[in-house]
C-alpha cells in the first residue's frame, strides 16, 4: 500500500483543483466526503472516478462492505490521515473522499424521466439549494432544473444539505432562461408550469395539479423572473398570517410541494 503524505503530490493538487467550481465543471466532476454520501452515491448508482482514503478507513472492518463494492468501480488512493483532513472543506470528513463523475442529462432524456420537476430560478443560498433538491426527492418530484446565476449544485454545502438526495434525482443546471423558455415551447408543452408568486390570486391547496407539472420557485430577494411569471400557466400562493411578507424560499418549495404529493396520493387511492 502506498501512503501519500505530501501536498504537492500530482494527485493531491488534482484533488485540491476540484473544490473550486471553474475546475469541476470543466473535468465534468465533484468530490464527496465522508462514508454517509458516498454510501447513498453508490447506492443510486454514480460513476465513481477515484476514491481517496486513510489507511485507518481501509482496515476498519465495518468498512469492508463499502470498499468491496467502490474497489469494482473506482481507483483507491491511499492518503495520511492529517493530509486528508487538510485536503477536505469538513472537519470529519471520516477517512473517506471520492470524485464522482456528474450525471449529464440532455433535454430529450430529461423531460421523459422527469414527470414533476422543480424548477430554481437565480437560488443563492447553498442550505437553500440542499434542501430543495432533498425535499423535492421526498415529495415525489423526478427533476431538479437549476437555472443560470444559481449556486452550483454540486457546492460541497449544497451537497451535504441534500442528505444524499442529489442522487435520487435527474438534475440540470447552467441552463439560461431563454434556452428553458425554449424546451418549454419545444419538448415540454404539454407540463403544468407552475409559478409560486405571491401576488397570484389562488392559494397553494385550492389549485389542482396535473400529473405533469413544473413548479418555479424564485430568487430568495426578488422572486421569480418577470419573463418566467409571463410564461407560467398557473400561479399559486401560500396563506401568510400576521406582519410576515414572505416565506423562507426552501420553506415555500417544501409546502407546495408536499401539496403537490398529497393530492398525487389521494388520486391514487
Amino acid at each position: 500500500m502506498d501512503i501519500i503524505s505530501s501536498s504537492q503530490n500530482d494527485k493531491v493538487k488534482y484533488l485540491n483543483k476540484l473544490y473550486r467550481s471553474r475546475n469541476r465543471r470543466k473535468e465534468g466532476v465533484f468530490i464527496l466526503e465522508g462514508k454517509r454520501l458516498i454510501e447513498a452515491a453508490l447506492a443510486g448508482g454514480a460513476d465513481f472516478k477515484q476514491v481517496f482514503l486513510t489507511p485507518a478507513f481501509f482496515k476498519s472492518a465495518e468498512n469492508d462492505n463499502l470498499l468491496a463494492d467502490l474497489k469494482l468501480k473506482s481507483e483507491f488512493i491511499y492518503l495520511e490521515e492529517q493530509l486528508l483532513k487538510e485536503t477536505a472543506s469538513t472537519v470529519n470528513p471520516q477517512g473517506i473522499l471520492a470524485v464522482v463523475k456528474e450525471s449529464v442529462f440532455k433535454g430529450e432524456d430529461f423531460y421523459q424521466q422527469a414527470d414533476k420537476i422543480l424548477l430554481l430560478d437565480r437560488i443563492q443560498d447553498p442550505g437553500n439549494m440542499g434542501t430543495m433538491i432533498r425535499t423535492a426527492v421526498a415529495a415525489g418530484f423526478d427533476g431538479v432544473i437549476a437555472l443560470k446565476g444559481s449556486v452550483d449544485i454540486y457546492n460541497q454545502k449544497v451537497i451535504r444539505a441534500t442528505m444524499g438526495g442529489i442522487f435520487s434525482i435527474a438534475v440540470r443546471q447552467k441552463l439560461s432562461q431563454e434556452e428553458f423558455l425554449s424546451e418549454i415551447d419545444s419538448r415540454a408543452a404539454d407540463y403544468e408550469l407552475l409559478a409560486a408568486d405571491i401576488e397570484a390570486e389562488e392559494y397553494h391547496f385550492q389549485h389542482r395539479y396535473q400529473n405533469k407539472l413544473i413548479l418555479m420557485i424564485g430568487n430568495e430577494a426578488n422572486g421569480i423572473d418577470q419573463k418566467l411569471l409571463a410564461a407560467a400557466t398557473s400561479k399559486i400562493k401560500i396563506p401568510l398570517a400576521g406582519e410576515i411578507e414572505s416565506l423562507n424560499a426552501a420553506v415555500a418549495a417544501s409546502v407546495i410541494s408536499f401539496e403537490i404529493l398529497s393530492q398525487s396520493l389521494k388520486k391514487d387511492s
